[in-house]
């Protein structure tokens, strides 16, 4: 059946659990909710550089919810996407705030804290984890990946030392790496879990 020319909670539901135009369906979930949620992180205090990167998150997470069977219809997608939205822009949020707050007291030791805690992470379980999930993705996506969630790099940074054309052409590369990573931990909510965890630490 011919669909309309905006698909309805069914319509991309269905594209994305049998995998046929899940591009489509992607796109679909753009064009109908992107102003909506970058709307709630510009009103709260964000860039649309920030809002461009919450809404990725938000689309993997809500895609990963759908392939693992936990979105259960209750409410609409619109509903659902704006509260995970929000939850993750509020965390992004009170980070970046304590993170400021760190910096303002600790400005002149902050060199020798971040080589304590990098030395740190590279002997912990969750970040060796981390990087052998990143290897498997190929050397472009692990490079991308380990400068965002573990240099803190911006999406323009990564273009720059990566030689990219645009920060735009990253947050597609992320994406798309990000996918493959999530496609790697559907059924095992434990691992998820702990790659999810992992990621925010490191963020």
């Amino acid at each position: 059946m011919k669909k309309s020319k905006f698909w309805t909670d069914q319509e991309i539901l269905e594209e994305i659990s049998g995998a046929k135009q899940i591009n489509e369906a992607i796109h679909q979930l753009y064009k109908g909710y992107y102003g909506l949620l970058e709307n709630y992180v510009l009103q709260n205090n964000g860039s649309n550089a920030d809002a461009a990167d919450t809404i990725q998150e938000t689309m993997l997470v809500f895609l990963n919810m759908i392939e693992t069977g936990k979105f259960r219809k209750e409410a609409s997608i619109k509903s659902v996407l704006y509260g995970i939205n929000r939850n993750i822009w509020l965390t992004t949020l009170r980070k970046r705030k304590s993170r400021d707050h760190r910096h303002g007291i600790y400005d002149k030791e902050q060199e020798q804290v971040e080589f304590d805690v990098s030395k740190s992470l590279a002997e912990m379980e969750g970040y060796q984890l981390i990087m052998a999930l990143f290897e498997k993705l190929g050397e472009k996506c692990k490079r991308i990946l380990v400068l965002f969630y573990y240099e803190n790099l911006s999406m323009d940074e990564i273009a720059l030392r990566e030689e990219y054309s645009s920060d735009q052409v990253v947050r597609n590369k992320k994406f798309k790496c990000m996918k493959q990573l999530t496609n790697q931990l559907v059924g095992n909510r434990n691992l998820y879990e702990m790659v999810r965890n992992a990621l925010k630490d490191g963020k």
